[in-house]
């Protein structure tokens, strides 16, 4: 199987890096000295990226560009390259479009007042991300996410059945991305937030999640579900010793019920009769009970009994034969009393 080549300038997001070949992962996620000294070497050079791209250019004085008749603002946003590079092309901008969340229908119970709607969102936008986008304008109590890719959408069904083991073995959460152009409603906890988000000014503003830890993507969500899938010996001796100590408690206990309730009459005075075959005894542990043997077992076995004259021409050759049978009889018996009169010793009466 050929592994996809990612170039590093590839400035999509969400892109993972470069996987040369299979055995590439499997040496990565062993944590070889060398390839653990590359990751660290890569997230350093993110972060000097990122405060690099923070002291370029200060938040300006001028509102966020406004859309004509439409109410939406753009907002920008910096994608840093994943792969860690910074003597490159300049860093992609993705713009997102911001306003005033706005209902036909309007709820009691919906705080519109509270809520800003942003269209266009990066593929990997999650809670974390917004929260960060936004906490110069205040503290956000939910996001709702619309249009989240569905698992069958964007990986085959070996790659869903992989991804559903590691969540049932592991508390990890497997992180969906979202389709193309997608939007979101963001709820502040007070008025002023959506104020200071429809008032915010231009600027640089990184797309990141900040110090909040998030799913991974890309080759280290590979590098995670592989170790995840691979247990070390030692996890799992545990997991067997585990196992085996609480079957040989379950056996003990199912043996010490059954010999509890040896020849003990029930509610209605009958005892209930059980197999024990391991102790090789009958209930009252007189008599041995052993296993019959195959030979014993065939010889009480009732024989197959052949259908005779089943057909009508059967039938007919059994009397023919019998007729012949007979005749042939008493040509012999005419013989042996020919010959005794010849004799002269025939005494018929």
């Amino acid at each position: 199987m050929k592994s996809k080549k990612i170039h590093k300038n590839e400035g999509q997001q969400g892109s993972p890096t470069s996987v040369e070949t299979t055995k590439h992962i499997e040496e990565i996620s062993k944590g070889t000295p060398k390839t653990k000294k590359r990751i660290k070497k890569l997230n350093i050079e993110q972060q000097q990226q990122q405060e690099k791209i923070k002291e370029s250019e200060p938040v300006s004085s001028e509102p966020l560009p406004e859309i004509p008749r439409t109410g939406f603002k753009i907002l920008p946003i910096i994608t840093p390259f994943t792969t860690g590079v910074i003597n490159g092309p300049a860093e992609p901008t993705h713009y997102c479009y911001i306003k005033q969340h706005e209902t036909r229908k309007p709820n009691p119970n919906t705080p519109i007042d509270r809520i800003l709607f942003i269209s266009n969102l990066p593929v990997d936008a999650t809670k974390q991300h917004i929260k960060h986008l936004f906490k110069e304008c205040g503290n956000v109590e939910s996001v709702i996410f619309q249009g989240v890719l569905k698992l069958h959408d964007e990986y085959p069904k070996d790659i869903i059945k992989l991804e559903q083991k590691i969540n049932n073995d592991e508390d990890v959460l497997i992180r969906q991305l979202l389709v193309h152009g997608s939007s979101a409603l963001i709820i502040f906890e007070e008025k002023e937030g959506l104020i200071n988000a429809l008032n915010m000014k231009q600027g640089k503003r990184i797309w990141s999640a900040g110090d909040e830890k998030i799913p991974p993507l890309g080759l280290e969500k590979w590098i995670q579900e592989y170790q995840l899938l691979r247990k070390s010996p030692d996890i799992l001796q545990a997991g067997v010793d585990k196992f085996m100590l609480e079957y040989e408690e379950a056996e003990k206990e199912r043996q010490r019920k059954l010999e509890a309730n040896l020849n003990k009459p029930d509610e209605d005075g009958f005892i209930l009769v059980t197999r024990a075959a391991r102790r090789n005894v009958n209930t009252d542990g007189d008599i041995a009970v052993t296993a019959a043997k195959a030979e014993e077992i065939k010889n009480l076995q009732p024989k197959k009994r052949e259908l005779t004259d089943f057909y009508r021409f059967q039938l007919r050759e059994t009397k023919r034969n019998k007729l012949i049978e007979l005749r042939k009889k008493f040509e012999q018996d005419k013989q042996k009393i020919a010959q005794l009169k010849a004799a002269r010793r025939f005494t018929p009466y």
